[in-house]
């Protein structure tokens, strides 16, 4: 099965997803040797001076203060330091626990932010027990109907699809897909995204016609409603590209993944996600029908950007990998054997030594001696 793309979408200010408004610019004066500088600083460094200065001038629990706080854990996010991110949040959380309560809406907002910030660090099990709290406190407050209460449903139900736990998240990704299109609309955003979820998930059951059904309504719709070049668009048209691999499906995959690589290739940079994934998907495609060559060529290409985007380890640049090394020892060429080896060892780092896609690789590696 291939591997299903996603692209969680920003809620309650998450900060990865979409760009932080501009922050604080602070002028510093650093004197050394008797000699005075000043600087303007902004990113992180501005926002946690700026949180600083708060809590000196009015105190931990001013709400000032803790708003600070949150606005340094999501520019932390923005920048990718996610440790120092995670120890922002966790104390903004207790602090707006202990002065407002567990489920004011701020705290909520905070613990939402803290748990997708455990995700990314790793911490996943923790992460999922977080945003049920954000989901169940919802729940009691807001009610099952209320946006806000399906918003966590749906990035819980996300979680639970990346644990694998897809006995839960099947019945609670169907009741927020019905509960947004009543009460957001049909064609609503946060509806269409939870219904791609929810293909996604049918599709890693094995219901694959289902899904490709549900897929293609959701393109279209977002097509219609977003236009096709929308990022939640190419989103929705890169996950069908995978059912129809996945389906033994190459032929008609390979027109539907290249018009999808041209359109991300106009709207988006060479190491965004989406790009990525239509390109290998592309590269799968033109395999499957006996296009080895031009497959080779443009994972040669792929490859590099899949490695400063996402990183070496990254597990989908190591499935990009695997695939290159596959089709490099297929076509008898003197790379295959230092691709293969570098995907089991990244495989290894990141998957274990017994997981299925270090197994293949290894395989790879046996096929170069």
């Amino acid at each position: 099965m291939g591997r299903w793309f996603n692209r969680s979408r920003k809620r309650d200010d998450e900060p990865p997803r979409e760009p932080t408004p501009t922050g604080p610019v602070i002028e510093i004066t650093v004197t050394h040797d008797g000699r005075s500088t000043t600087r303007t600083v902004g990113g992180p460094t501005a926002y946690g001076l700026q949180y600083h200065a708060f809590h000196e001038q009015h105190g931990a629990t001013d709400a000032r203060t803790l708003e600070a706080g949150y606005r340094y854990g999501q520019e932390l996010m923005r920048t990718n330091d996610i440790d120092d991110a995670v120890a922002v949040y966790q104390e903004v959380v207790g602090l707006r626990s202990s002065v407002l309560g567990p489920e004011h809406p701020d705290t909520l907002r905070t613990k939402h932010s803290l748990a997708f910030a455990l995700w990314q660090r790793g911490s996943h099990a923790e992460a999922e027990r977080v945003q049920r709290d954000v989901y169940d406190a919802r729940r009691r407050v807001l009610g099952d109907g209320d946006a806000e209460t399906l918003r966590s449903g749906n990035n819980l139900g996300w979680l639970l699809i990346e644990l694998r736990r897809l006995d839960e998240a099947e019945p609670l990704l169907r009741r927020v897909a019905d509960g947004m299109a009543w009460t957001l609309g049909r064609d609503a955003t946060d509806t269409l995204t939870c219904q791609m979820k929810l293909a996604g998930l049918q599709h890693l059951q094995g219901n694959s016609q289902q899904a490709e059904r549900a897929l293609r309504d959701v393109v279209q719709r977002m097509s219609r409603t977003m236009g096709p070049t929308n990022p939640l668009t190419m989103q929705a048209r890169s996950n069908l590209l995978v059912v129809l691999l996945d389906n033994g499906r190459a032929a008609e995959a390979v027109d539907a993944a290249r018009a999808l690589a041209d359109d991300a290739g106009r709207a988006l940079s060479n190491t965004d996600g989406v790009r990525l994934h239509a390109r290998h998907s592309l590269a799968r495609a033109l395999a499957g029908v006996g296009r080895r060559a031009e497959a080779i060529r443009l994972l040669a290409e792929t490859l590099p950007d899949s490695e400063r985007g996402r990183g070496v380890d990254h597990p989908a640049t190591l499935e990009m990998r695997t695939l290159f090394a596959q089709l490099l020892i297929e076509a008898g060429d003197r790379r295959a054997g230092r691709e293969a080896r570098a995907a089991l060892a990244g495989c290894e780092r990141v998957h274990g030594p017994t997981h299925p896609d270090t197994e293949k690789a290894r395989a790879l590696v046996r096929r170069t001696r």
